[in-house]
């Protein structure tokens, strides 16, 4: 299980114990953010004032004064709030979607244990209906789930289907959903995340190289469960009928 963005780390200071100097400045800084972004009215998004680039996430930890978590979570609430300026909300497009993930995968190193970036990424700015931004976000994920793939592989899976749904691009779901597939058996996935490749490859129809793929999933004996077996087996024989449909079709003579 995730745990919250905001619990502490018992390597950190607990909340209780931050000096009362530190909890001033962060609401205080929250508060100003706030202020200017929503109540602020009259600019057209034509003016909407852009993400400035983010500092190192070694930076953000000096400043978080032995509080990383929180320093991290208020920075991220801070990233959010970004397309509601001058008393409105934007649309994603006016975002700069390349400093936008400059800034998860930042906060991201910052408190690595979190799952909230790669959230984000995932099930905010990566539903966007463009492909371009779409494939940003995907990379953002990517990263993330490279540094831990035991903790973020569902994060990966949601990626496969933003790469097929949000940027329509198949080879891109199907790089995503071989890194699933590919992971050793030290990282414990379930049967379904591995075998998102097999899907893709149906989607694409790559009917010989699924069924390459299910033979070597039911050789392999990693394979014990019934009804994955059987469901194995029932897609091997409708992607072999497939084939031979196909094959029979091309060496048929023209009729006139």
């Amino acid at each position: 299980m995730v745990r919250p963005i905001w619990s502490a780390a018992r390597s950190e200071r607990p909340w209780k114990e931050l000096p009362t100097g530190l909890w001033l400045f962060l609401i205080a800084a929250l508060l100003l953010q706030l202020g200017s972004q929503v109540w602020v009215h009259g600019a057209t998004e034509s003016r909407f004032r852009s993400i400035e680039a983010p500092h190192d996430a070694d930076s953000y930890r000096a400043l978080s004064l032995g509080s990383d978590r929180l320093w991290s979570y208020l920075l991220l609430i801070r990233l959010q709030l970004h397309d509601a300026q001058k008393g409105r909300f934007v649309s994603y497009r006016a975002l700069d979607y390349g400093r936008l993930a400059d800034w998860l995968l930042a906060l991201q190193r910052m408190n690595p244990d979190s799952d909230y970036p790669a959230f984000l990424a995932a099930r905010v700015y990566g539903q966007i209906d463009d492909p371009e931004r779409a494939r940003q976000m995907v990379e953002v994920i990517r990263r993330i789930f490279a540094q831990n793939p035991q903790r973020y592989w569902r994060r990966m899976t949601e990626a496969v289907l933003i790469a097929k749904y949000r940027a329509k691009d198949l080879p891109l779901a199907l790089e995503l959903a071989d890194a699933l597939y590919r992971q050793p058996k030290t990282v414990s996935l379930p049967r379904w995340a591995r075998d998102m490749k097999l899907i893709v490859l149906d989607e694409m129809g790559e009917d010989e190289a699924a069924l390459r793929l299910i033979g070597s999933l039911l050789n392999s004996g990693e394979i014990t469960d019934p009804d994955e077996k059987r469901f194995l087996l029932d897609r091997m024989s409708k992607l072999q009928q497939e084939l031979s449909n196909t094959r029979h079709l091309g060496s048929a003579p023209d009729v006139k």
